[in-house]
């Protein structure tokens, strides 16, 4: 007679057996199976995890939205705490190159598209594909274009927190007041400088700022050219002609007192403290992106308008990630971190409590579900991005690996021409001259 009870025990020793094998297998199996089962664990474990986060700021409204979010989070998981801390203007990049270099960066990393293709070639970001693959970030319902420019090699380093694009803001109480009608898709450079001087004569108030310089690049991508060569090793255009007539047209307009004086952008601190947001010009021509539209309008309290750059016509535009979310290689809650990630760009109370202010999200389930929810300014915005999409073309390719270098040494030859210290001739010259050598001289060109 068979005894049941040995059968029994056998089967038990079995199956202990081979639980034992399949958790052995999991300790030492592949990064998928190991970030899979961790992540899962993650919203679930007795033990308290505190997250680091750092993020740029510019107004206390952005540290107002991702406040809020990390608040949401929390709730949503009661062990996970998130510390963040943010920098103001320029010292973000700085104060991100002091934690790397000292080895202390925090776990959740938010970077903008001309900077994660540096912290990658320089191996201080964890790879997502095992969290994007497990659906811990779910990209599902995402069209990959949205984070290929934090993919290399088919590794992707980033998730785009938002879309947004560079807009000229306009105050249309100004612009109705001086009798000058609202840009369109196909608004001139020639009908520019005929507004700006309208506006000035019939209303007193300063056409617009200064250009920057992203304003330059546009101006390039308008006439078929761009800042970098392919290899990323020189500039991208022959002769000195665009730049040369990109600094000529702002000199005519700051003889004629059609811009703010550059003094008055350079005492600027802060977006919310620009001449636009102050009412003392009409048009908004400092580097601005579509997502700061609420700064705009909180501070000059009434709506304002929003157009594409003079002369963009078909080409000079382009839809660009506001920024990435990264993981820090040396973090030591990577699972967690994703978790936050993943809620950031997919949760429909995260995307509600944004309401578009890091640029509107691209997961066609989270728009479809937050749309009704949108104000009638991020309706505004989505309008606005569409336009971009149809009459723009495709980014270009991140910055080269000095481009913060190339971005001051513009900015102190526009200041140098601005005040006419030198021609711009001259400024055009020393740009090519230095910049070539910049490019050239890096030791790892863009691929």
């Amino acid at each position: 007679m068979v005894d049941m009870r040995k059968i029994g025990i056998g089967i038990l020793l079995l199956l202990a057996v081979v639980l034992t094998l399949c958790m052995s297998a999991m300790g030492t199996g592949s990064v998928f199976d190991r970030d899979r089962m961790s992540s899962t664990r993650a919203s679930e474990s007795p033990e308290p995890v505190t997250l680091r986060m750092t993020y740029w700021a510019n107004s206390q409204l952005t540290v107002e939205k991702n406040e809020a979010v990390i608040r949401l989070f929390e709730q949503a998981h009661p062990n996970i705490r998130v510390k963040a801390e943010y920098f103001w203007g320029d010292a973000y990049t700085g104060n991100l190159s002091v934690m790397a270099a000292t080895n202390s960066l925090p776990d959740i990393i938010r970077m903008d598209y001309a900077d994660i293709s540096e912290y990658i070639e320089k191996d201080l970001l964890l790879p997502l594909n095992s969290y994007i693959e497990s659906n811990v970030i779910d990209l599902r319902s995402s069209h990959p274009v949205h984070n290929q420019g934090a993919t290399v090699n088919g590794l992707t380093y980033g998730i785009n927190i938002g879309n947004n694009a560079l807009v000229m803001f306009y105050n249309p109480k100004l612009l109705e007041e001086a009798g000058v009608e609202p840009p369109g898709p196909d608004y001139s450079w020639e009908q520019y400088e005929a507004d700006l001087r309208t506006i000035k004569q019939r209303t007193g108030v300063y056409g617009d700022t200064t250009l920057t310089f992203k304003h330059f690049q546009v101006w390039l991508r308008q006439q078929g050219k761009s800042l970098y060569n392919s290899s990323r090793t020189g500039l991208g255009y022959d002769d000195d002609e665009s730049f040369v007539a990109f600094f000529k047209q702002q000199l005519r307009w700051m003889d004629e007192d059609l811009v703010s004086p550059a003094a008055l952008e350079q005492s600027t601190r802060g977006l919310d403290d620009g001449a636009f947001p102050k009412g003392l010009t009409a048009f908004g021509a400092q580097t601005y992106w579509s997502n700061q539209i609420d700064i705009m309008e909180n501070q000059l309290g009434f709506p304002i308008g929003l157009a594409m750059y003079p002369g963009s016509g078909d080409r000079g535009m382009y839809i660009k990630p506001s920024f990435y979310h990264g993981i820090a290689k040396s973090s030591t809650h990577p699972d967690e971190a994703a978790l936050f990630i993943d809620f950031f760009t997919n949760n429909i109370e995260a995307a509600k409590s944004l309401s578009g202010y890091f640029g509107l999200p691209y997961n066609p389930t989270v728009i479809a579900s937050i749309k009704d929810s949108l104000s009638l300014t991020q309706r505004k915005v989505l309008d606005y991005l569409a336009l971009v999409e149809q009459r723009g073309s495709p980014i270009d390719p991140p910055e080269s690996a000095v481009g913060a270098e190339l971005v001051k040494l513009f900015n102190s030859l526009q200041r140098e021409i601005l005040y006419k210290r030198i021609t711009p001739e001259a400024g055009a010259a020393r740009f090519r001259s230095e910049a070539t050598e910049k490019l050239s001289g890096q030791a790892n060109p863009r691929p």
